[in-house]
């Protein structure tokens, strides 16, 4: 990607190898907090879940195309720029589908593997919306990733291309085991790969944590939340995210929470979090 950035402000890639954490509804989240705090700001999507979440989310049916980002990232489409649509909530998307789980051989068949996507986003987008979009830099203000929860050669692709890592961590005794490690993978990949396409554009990756689904018993959670503070307070974002069935609501209706219910608490939580994030 090209280093005088136009328009393009910031890629997030909301990753934890563990499921079940809110990843896709943090996305979600935060892109129709983006369109609602940054009016007429374009937000792109991207779905790299071979689970399709996302993609449901954003009405996505695969009758109506057959381009995905695993039509992206295969051998096939070596030259070309990822596919995008345009979701009826206001923000573009670029979808997934099962298939996406046998990529990682083509992948590894490439001269970079954990650069693919970054080649991709450097070529004109594959446009399914009549909007007349060109290249991402000048097409879009921001770029959400919901990864899978692993840490393959896919999810390795959208850190790479990143400029912040945003893992979501429900307060419990088991979701803290696994951050160290995840956290270090993320180094790795930053010091490594990232350092070696950006060359002299090189800036370090920003990581973040939020806790999310809080709640529950008081005692218990605030001991959680002392120790998650101990161990990754330095990453830490001051917004936390609330349990709230209005969330069940408007995921079931294929809406964001600002759209069904934008007073509630965890819209709220997710308006101070796009505050805290991007502004």
């Amino acid at each position: 990607m090209e280093s005088n950035q136009t328009r393009l402000k910031d890629i997030t890639a909301v990753v934890n190898h563990k499921g079940g954490v809110a990843k896709t509804t943090t996305v979600l989240s935060l892109a129709g907090g983006l369109l609602r705090q940054h009016k007429g700001a374009r937000v792109l999507v991207i779905d790299m879940d071979p689970q399709g979440c996302l993609s449901e989310q954003c009405g996505w049916d695969a009758q109506d195309g057959t381009h995905t980002i695993y039509s992206a990232l295969s051998k096939e489409g070596k030259g070309r720029g990822i596919p995008v649509y345009k979701s009826e909530q206001g923000f573009y998307y670029t979808p997934s589908e099962e298939e996406l789980v046998e990529v990682v051989s083509d992948l590894k068949s490439q001269m970079i593997p954990g650069g693919v996507l970054w080649d991709r986003l450097s070529h004109p987008v594959e446009d399914h919306t009549g909007d007349g979009l060109t290249n991402i830099v000048e097409s879009f203000d921001y770029i959400l990733i919901d990864c899978a929860p692993d840490m393959s050669e896919v999810t390795n692709n959208a850190i790479v291309v990143a400029s912040r890592i945003l893992v979501p961590v429900q307060p419990g005794p088991m979701p803290y085991k696994g951050l160290a490690s995840l956290m270090k993978r993320q180094t790795e990949i930053d010091v490594k790969l990232r350092r070696l396409l950006m060359g002299d554009d090189y800036e370090p990756l920003e990581v973040r944590i939020v806790p999310t689904m809080t709640g529950g018993n008081a005692r218990i959670h605030r001991g959680y939340m002392h120790e998650l503070q101990e161990k990754f307070g330095r990453y830490l974002t001051s917004a936390s995210i609330r349990r709230d069935v209005k969330m069940e609501e408007s995921q079931g209706l294929l809406v964001n929470i600002f759209q069904r219910a934008p007073y509630c608490r965890v819209a709220i939580d997710y308006e101070q979090l796009v505050k805290e994030l991007y502004n």
